[in-house]
């Protein structure tokens, strides 16, 4: 398991996650509290009516933003609970296309995004990094930067006139 910080992939899909899941939220209650906001009835809907869909959908939502929370620790299961969460709500999208086909379109793609980042985005080990860590890479262009100048010699003491070598006159 990796123990390191999160990277930039971490903090991408935990914040889609975390997005896609606080607008599963909305979109619950919408169909909750307001069914007439949507394009298609009630009895267009694939099985469920827009009052189970709202309940099933806060409750998915507010999972989706415990998966991006959890996906910042960096272990493995987090990913693997992502990318199920992630696949699912991409099929549960795809029974809400008829209510909301361009929303439904948007939160799909979303979710696609979110599976590549689970799953192409990160090294699968600790050894697929560069073998310095970023710390110290990070102290040495420190250290080198805040050594003392060498002295350097203009042109005209490297090609002009005399040359020393070294040897007393």
């Amino acid at each position: 398991m990796r123990t390191e910080a999160a990277n930039g992939w971490q903090f991408f899909v935990a914040t889609l996650l975390i997005v896609i899941g606080a607008v599963n939220i909305i979109q619950g209650m919408v169909a909750l509290f307001s069914p007439d906001f949507y394009i298609a009835t009630g009895t267009d809907m694939l099985f469920l009516e827009y009052g189970s869909w709202g309940v099933l959908l806060g409750l998915w939502g507010a999972v989706m933003v415990a998966a991006g929370v959890a996906v910042l620790s960096g272990r493995t299961w987090a990913r693997v609970f992502g990318i199920v969460l992630a696949s699912l709500n991409a099929l549960a999208q795809l029974a809400f296309v008829v209510a909301m086909p361009l929303w439904s379109m948007v939160a799909i793609a979303v979710d696609i995004l979110v599976i590549y980042g689970l799953t192409a985005g990160w090294p699968t080990r600790a050894g697929d990094a560069s073998p310095q860590s970023d710390e110290a890479v990070y102290r040495s262009g420190y250290r080198a930067s805040h050594e003392a100048p060498r002295p350097t010699r203009s042109p005209e003491q490297r090609t002009g006139g005399q040359q020393t070598t070294g040897q007393g006159s």
